[in-house]
């Protein structure tokens, strides 16, 4: 058997293979086929043969790393690349284009969000008197903490205005309703936490005025997806309760919470809150209900309400100041004064 002709052959073989490791396989099956010759073996004719195949394979490995090294520059090229988008569109987005099979479509429509917004009170005037490096540091510090306790609570980061975060909870990842609610309530507590050891640490850094926040919280149907132009496109939500939020959020007091009534309605077996309040908000034409939070109920498991709307009553007990025995008594000893 002539193997150098046989070793020179396969080359013409391998165009009928469009697979990615064709001529490895093709090297392979000659070299096993001529291992499996069962004749004898012209060993001068063998070795011109094996010859030719050695060097056709080192032929071939010198291509296979010059592929291989193309390929891992484009792969660390891509990373960058992605790396860089992650920083300019919320995490839930960028692991749904990056991580999907197949096309990947952000479709608009309508869908129950709940939507948080919240700014650094009289920033404006604070900032005024900050050189712009400073402003910058000071602005991306802040951020940055803030953000990561957004990441922590599966909130999706809208937007940055200035010192103003803009989130919402329920797409385009979505468990339930009330998870959601509940999140965004923890995330804003959380939050405000946070806010206590900042103010003591800028204070220390020389910021003379405390910097304190407030935030606004609503739930309802909102139009969620693409709105933009054929150059650029933004992900976003629009819709009544964004306009609630951002308006709750201007009603609150320094390092207070707002949360829209029917937020309430979510998360009022895990949040305790102060009555509610009738704002008069602009842009709405009737009084809105809301809600201002002061802390999650598993933090004072000692903390009794007594509500009764007809009759106008609304109790909340501390049983870590009082103990049971003098608030039954109280009520045995309750004299209602008659009426004038």
């Amino acid at each position: 058997m002539n193997y150098e002709n046989y070793f020179a052959d396969f080359g013409s073989n391998m165009q009928k293979d469009n697979s990615i490791f064709s001529k490895e396989e093709e090297i392979l099956r000659v070299a096993e086929s001529v291992f499996s010759q069962q004749e004898d073996i012209d060993r001068e004719n063998f070795l011109q043969g094996y010859k030719t195949l050695l060097k056709s394979y080192k032929k071939l490995l010198r291509q296979t790393k010059t592929v291989t090294r193309v390929s891992d520059n484009q792969q660390r090229k891509l990373n960058r690349i992605l790396d860089r988008l992650g920083r300019y569109v919320s995490y839930q987005l960028f692991k749904k284009i990056t991580h999907e099979k197949g096309k990947v479509e952000i479709k608009t429509q309508r869908k129950k969000l709940t939507v948080f917004f919240s700014d650094l009170k009289d920033f404006t005037y604070t900032s005024s008197h900050m050189e712009g490096e400073a402003l910058s540091e000071f602005l991306n510090s802040y951020l940055e903490i803030m953000t990561q306790i957004v990441i922590k609570w599966g909130g999706t980061l809208d937007k940055y205005m200035g010192d103003a975060i803009m989130v919402f909870f329920g797409d385009p990842e979505f468990s339930s309703d009330e998870d959601h609610a509940l999140h965004c309530v923890n995330m804003a507590i959380e939050m405000r936490e946070k806010m206590k050891g900042l103010r003591k640490k800028w204070y220390d850094l020389g910021y003379q005025e405390p910097l304190h926040f407030r935030m606004g919280i609503a739930t309802g149907y909102c139009t969620v997806g693409n709105f933009g132009s054929s150059e650029r496109m933004d992900y976003t939500i629009i819709g009544t309760p964004v306009n609630l939020a951002s308006r709750l959020e201007t009603a609150a007091d320094a390092d207070e919470v707002f949360i829209s009534h029917e937020t309430w309605s979510y998360v009022k077996n895990k949040v305790v809150c102060e009555s509610p309040e009738k704002l008069h908000l602009k842009g709405f034409h009737h009084q809105i209900l809301a809600h201002k939070v002061l802390y999650l109920k598993e933090e004072k498991d000692d903390i009794i309400s007594i509500e009764e709307e007809e009759k106008g009553l609304n109790i909340k007990i501390d049983l870590s100041k009082i103990s049971k025995e003098e608030v039954i008594s109280m009520i045995n000893n309750f004299k209602p004064e008659p009426d004038a």
